[in-house]
Formats: structure tokens, C-alpha cells, sequence
């Protein structure tokens, strides 16, 4: 589907080289109709399930076990499980530089990284695809409290956050082994990933009270009786009971919290407008963020009409994950020329440039995810990094026949655009001037 420039570059990840924009300009309609199933590029990038990977976990713990009881075993799940964890970072940029529905593709990031899970402990490994696959894409055109229960009950979360280790200091195996509670999920369940402010200390012991029940084991996630605490646990002004159940009611009270609603308003708006976004916007947002129950579209549509969605300049620095497909996006590339994730052809491989431009794919430091302002991606190092990939990628894949013409594809006449295609043919050679195209500030900006 064509789309303008404002649509690629803000709410997208950049055009293709080989397309043209519409003449009509941006529409809001057109990027709102990307979020309408079925989403095209699900079946092209299916992963094995959660199900199918904790199948193949429990085969190799089985084969292990025949192992060393003397049984000859083929043993193929374990080498199963680790072809497809080695290849699930390899599919992120491949997909992004291949997306027909670019809004909905950074969508599906956005709120992967708010509700952030990431590769570290080997447990976590197998589990990190499944989550963003299935806690989060599903959600992205639904209701946040939906997500975010999803993500509270996947065992990707419950591993990541140390939910698993949380026993109930009354419960009956606190009492037998002396374990409690490891209050990491409740704290960033508050803070990080709904609320953000309007709770205390006790609230946080409180949700980790309720929590304690939840675990995962070899079938997913479960509700263990023996470890979750007795008794009412109180938590922002509600009493709260025992159980699973009781744990989904917190969950969708704690979603529907203003402070949630101006959260969720404030990040989005943040993300795809400016780090400090317009404060009309989101407190319209937060509005019908609770008016709606929670309903993502509205919010949506409201970002997309709002007078700075279209507005020239770009305000917002692109990530290295978001430059790094832009710039495969503008030479008709896609991250797979040769092998998943890889470009040996040309001598370049993305997951280790994505390193060095300071985000290693799934691999965020702190649960608070990748940073999401300019000052988190603009160190010396980093662009510097971004440097080398705008050289190296423009010298080592085929030349471009007019470098200044895809200059002005890529940036039109928005802010920098016509000062960058002016400096690209200045260039002496074509490579060199698809490398400043892809050094010049304007690139680095959507």
C-alpha cells in the first residue's frame, strides 16, 4: 500500500527505495486501516508457539533423563529448541524492513519494550519471542488491560522479573523452606508497566503478597496454592483475596487507574511525536484512554489527527533498530539477503551493528526497556556507530544509480530534506553519497 512520506518516516520505518509516495499526502485513515486483521506479515514471520517450545523443553528433559539411565535417546528436541532461540533475534529487523504495515509493526514494538522482557538467564532464552508474539501482538489493535494481563500471566514475565523465586512467607512451602517474597514483578507491575506514580512501598509488598501464588513451570504459567499468602492483602484503598482470580481483578483495576490512562497517553504520545508531546494531546488521550475502558484504536486515531503528526520537522530520534531498517528500507533490502538476519553477501551482519550502535537485540539492560528520547541514542560512541554502517553499508551493496533522486524519496521536503539531497550530490562518488544521505542528521530523525 503507498503511503506519504509522513506516514513511512513518523509512523513507519522509513520508505522503500524502489516506491513512490502518494501525491495526496498523509492520511490518518490509511495508517488506522493497518491496524485491521489480518496483519499479512504474521504468517510470513510465524515463530514456534510457546506451546510447541515448552513441548520440546519437556522432550529434552525427558532424553536427558533416559540418558543417564543408560537408554539410547536420539535427543533432537534440545538441538530443536536451540536452532529456534538462535534464530528469534534474527528475525526482528528482517521484519521490520519487510513490513507493509509499518505502524502496526512499531506498535508491536513499542509495547514490547514497555512491557519489557529480555534475554539473559538461559530460561529465558526459548521464551522471549513467544511473549512478544503472543502477550503483545494480539493486543496492539485491542484494550491495554488485556495486554497487560497477558504479559502479567506469561511465564516470560514471570521468569524475567524473579516472579518465579516470590513464595509467600505464610504459605505453606514458605513455612517449610523459609523462602518469601521477591517483589520485583509487583514493583514493576506498578511502576514501569501501568501506573507509574500513585502508589507506595506498601503497595508494592501488598501486590507482591497477592503475586505469590504465581509461578511457571514446565507447562507454562500456573497458580501454586502451597505458594501464595494467606489472607486479604490491601492495595491502593481495594481488599484483595486469594487466588488466580483475584490477581486478574487487580490487574484490570490497576489498568484502568488515571494514572495508568496518562501513562499509556504519554508514552505513545511521546514515542511517535517528540519527547515532550503536546499536552492537549495527552490529556485528550488519557480521557478517552478511560472512557473507552482501556481501547487502544481511539487513542490511535487521536495521535494520528492531532496538527503535529503531520507537522514537517522531525522531531524524534530514530533508535538504532529503527535507523538501521531504514536504511535497508532505501536500498530495497531486507536483512535476509542472504540467511536469516544476515548480510554476508555484502559483508555486514546486522545483529552485530546493532551491538555496536548500542541496542543488542532483546537484550535491554534494565526492565525499564531501550531508551525513548534523543539523549539515550546520541553519545559519541554510538554515533559514531552509526557512522561506520552509514560507510560501510553504502560501499559494500550494490551502487545506486541516482543517489541525490533516492535522497529526495527518502526525505522529500520535509526538515533537512532538501539541504541532505543537495549535500548527497555534492558527493564525488555514488557510494559516497548514499553514505551521507544515510549520515545526515535528517536520516537519523523521523
Amino acid at each position: 500500500m503507498a503511503s506519504s512520506l509522513i506516514e513511512d518516516i513518523r509512523f513507519g520505518y522509513g520508505p522503500r527505495g524502489g516506491t513512490a509516495p502518494l501525491p495526496g499526502g498523509y492520511d490518518a485513515d490509511r495508517l488506522m486501516a493497518q491496524l485491521a486483521p489480518p496483519d499479512p506479515d504474521d504468517a510470513r514471520w510465524h515463530r514456534p508457539t510457546l506451546a510447541e517450545r515448552l513441548a520440546l523443553q519437556r522432550q529434552a528433559r525427558d532424553d536427558a533423563a533416559a540418558r543417564r539411565a543408560g537408554q539410547a535417546v536420539a535427543a533432537t528436541a534440545g538441538p530443536e529448541l536451540k536452532r529456534i532461540t538462535a534464530e528469534d533475534p534474527l528475525t526482528w529487523i528482517p521484519r521490520a524492513a519487510t513490513a507493509t504495515r509499518g505502524f502496526r509493526e512499531r506498535l508491536a514494538n513499542l509495547w514490547a519494550n514497555r512491557l519489557t522482557v529480555a534475554f539473559g538467564p538461559a530460561a529465558m532464552a526459548h521464551l522471549v519471542q513467544p511473549f512478544r508474539d503472543e502477550a503483545i501482538r494480539p493486543h496492539v489493535a485491542g484494550r491495554f488491560p488485556d495486554m497487560l494481563a497477558a504479559s502479567v500471566f506469561h511465564p516470560a514475565m514471570l521468569v524475567y522479573l524473579d516472579q518465579v523465586r516470590s513464595v509467600g512467607p505464610h504459605s505453606v512451602l514458605g513455612q517449610r523452606r523459609g523462602q518469601g517474597l521477591n517483589e520485583n514483578l509487583a514493583r514493576e507491575l506498578l511502576e514501569l508497566h501501568s501506573m507509574g506514580t500513585g502508589y507506595d512501598q506498601r503497595d508494592v509488598t501488598e501486590t507482591a503478597r497477592l503475586l505469590a501464588g504465581l509461578t511457571a513451570g514446565p507447562d507454562g504459567t500456573a497458580f501454586d496454592p502451597d505458594r501464595a499468602e494467606p489472607g486479604d492483602k490491601r492495595i491502593l484503598g481495594v481488599t484483595y483475596g486469594e487466588g488466580e482470580d483475584e490477581i486478574r481483578r487487580l490487574v484490570a483495576d490497576i489498568a484502568m487507574r488515571s494514572q495508568t490512562a496518562d501513562s499509556v497517553a504519554r508514552m505513545l504520545a511521546g514515542h511517535f511525536l517528540s519527547d515532550n508531546p503536546p499536552a492537549d494531546l495527552v490529556q485528550a488521550m488519557a480521557a478517552e484512554y478511560l472512557r473507552g475502558e482501556g481501547a487502544l484504536p481511539p487513542l490511535y486515531r487521536l495521535l494520528l489527527t492531532h496538527p503535529a503528526a503531520r507537522a514537517a520537522e522531525l522531531a524524534k530520534v530514530r533508535s538504532p533498530h529503527e535507523y538501521i531498517v531504514a536504511t535497508l528500507r532505501a536500498l530495497d533490502m531486507t536483512g535476509q539477503e542472504a540467511g536469516v538476519g544476515a548480510i554476508p553477501k555484502v559483508g555486514l551482519r546486522v545483529a552485530e551493528a546493532m551491538a555496536r550502535l548500542g541496542q543488542p537485540i532483546h537484550r535491554p539492560r534494565q526492565p525499564d526497556g531501550w531508551p525513548d528520547t534523543a539523549g539515550g541514542w546520541l553519545s559519541a560512541p554510538m554515533l559514531a556507530a552509526r557512522l561506520d554502517w552509514a560507510v560501510e553499508l553504502a560501499r559494500r551493496t550494490p551502487p545506486v544509480d541516482d543517489p541525490g533522486a533516492l535522497a529526495e524519496r527518502m526525505l522529500g521536503d520535509l526538515a533537512g530534506g532538501p539541504e541532505t539531497a543537495q549535500a548527497v550530490r555534492g558527493a564525488e562518488q555514488r557510494w559516497e553519497g548514499v553514505a551521507v544521505l544515510f549520515a545526515a542528521p535528517a536520516f537519523m530523525r523521523r
